[in-house]
């Protein structure tokens, strides 16, 4: 076998490259996502590619999966040098931008009112707000996926987010005559 430096990426394509399949499985199950796989299978490449002979190796699929994990070893200790360590105390001031718990049942409160609100309107104006504010469609294609014209499709909007908007305000108003009426109930209560 020929194994000058001119005809070792041959011998990489012709004795490396049908192993890629495999060694890439067992990169992905052996690194658990901690590698990006696709990284270290084109670094072993520029390593076998990049070697003076190959005489000394008896196995390819070996050696290949043996450079690969090395590959892999490396990426992860490079990865590592951009982690500054952090004492408790820093750890504790570190600012969390995700929305609290209560932030998020709102949300979801609210969320849900929008829901009933707009399973009380027509199809087409439901399935036009569906598509224009929940999909991001354009009102052409909202107007085309419908089957309906632009103007539809823009009329129906504007009377579907009047009647939400008023359905919701009329649950507001339901609900802060509630909240008046049950303080009124323990006043009454605690002056007994």
């Amino acid at each position: 076998m020929d194994t000058s430096p001119d005809n070792i990426p041959r011998w990489v394509a012709r004795e490396i490259l049908p192993h890629e399949g495999r060694v890439r499985a067992w990169l992905t199950r052996r690194w658990r996502g901690a590698i990006n796989t696709d990284d270290v299978i084109q670094e072993a490449y520029c390593r076998l590619s990049s070697l003076k002979s190959v005489e000394h190796i008896e196995n390819p699929l070996a050696y290949f999966r043996r450079t690969a994990h090395a590959a892999a070893a490396d990426a992860t200790q490079d990865s590592k040098k951009n982690f500054a360590p952090m004492t408790e105390t820093s750890f504790f001031e570190v600012w969390d931008e995700s929305p609290s718990v209560d932030r998020c049942m709102e949300g979801k409160q609210e969320l849900d009112r929008v829901g009933r609100a707009l399973s009380g309107l027509s199809e087409t104006v439901r399935r036009v707000i569906e598509l224009r504010r929940i999909e991001g469609l354009s009102q052409k294609e909202t107007a085309r996926q419908l089957g309906v014209s632009e103007n539809v499709v823009e009329n129906s909007m504007v009377r579907g987010i009047r009647r939400v908007l008023a359905l919701m305000a009329e649950q507001d108003a339901d609900d802060e005559i509630t909240n008046e009426q049950e303080d009124a109930r323990v006043g009454k209560l605690g002056s007994v």
